[in-house]
């Protein structure tokens, strides 16, 4: 499988949704921040699954809500729900997961390939790690997001929302 390759002795970022472990690559994150200490606005006309935007390092980024785009089930906060910044496509973008727990160096043989499970729908597999008594769903976060997440509208509401916040201020 041509995708696998991009996490055989990787290093990943290990989240929590649920009871489930996810793992994405770990160059793919830029940051990872508390969800209390952010002030999100949501904006209308989106997606149910995207909370809004908030402004991290001066940054207007649009947060998601991954609970909410993969199991429909709201977020449930707590004191260790996380922002996972990412960058996908040349943008960050805030993904919500109940926790960030660990990052490990996944060997490629503790990875077993998904193309039983592949479809259209979850084209953003890329794996199955079993390590250390751990099951662990290995992402590609630019394909989840785009199959969860229309990215071009979200960058043009972004957009405008920037625009109409710097001419109300001006």
């Amino acid at each position: 499988m041509k995708d696998q390759v991009k996490f055989q002795d990787a290093k990943v970022l290990i989240f929590k949704l649920g009871q489930e472990e996810y793992g994405v690559h770990i160059n793919q994150v830029v940051s990872i921040e508390r969800m209390q200490t952010l002030s999100i606005t949501p904006y209308p006309n989106r997606a149910s699954h995207v909370l809004g935007v908030a402004s991290i390092r001066d940054v207007v980024i649009p947060i998601v809500d991954m609970r909410a785009a993969l199991t429909g089930e709201a977020l449930k906060q707590t004191d260790v729900t996380r922002i996972i910044i990412v960058r996908v496509y040349g943008k960050e973008i805030g993904i919500v997961v109940d926790a960030a727990t660990d990052v490990l160096d996944l060997p490629a043989e503790s990875v077993e390939q998904t193309n039983i499970l592949e479809t259209n729908n979850v084209s953003y597999l890329l794996g199955i790690s079993r390590f250390d008594n751990r099951l662990v769903i290995l992402l590609d976060i630019e394909k989840l997001l785009e199959n969860t997440t229309n990215l071009d509208d979200l960058r043009d509401m972004i957009q405008s929302f920037i625009n109409s916040k710097e001419g109300a201020e001006a």
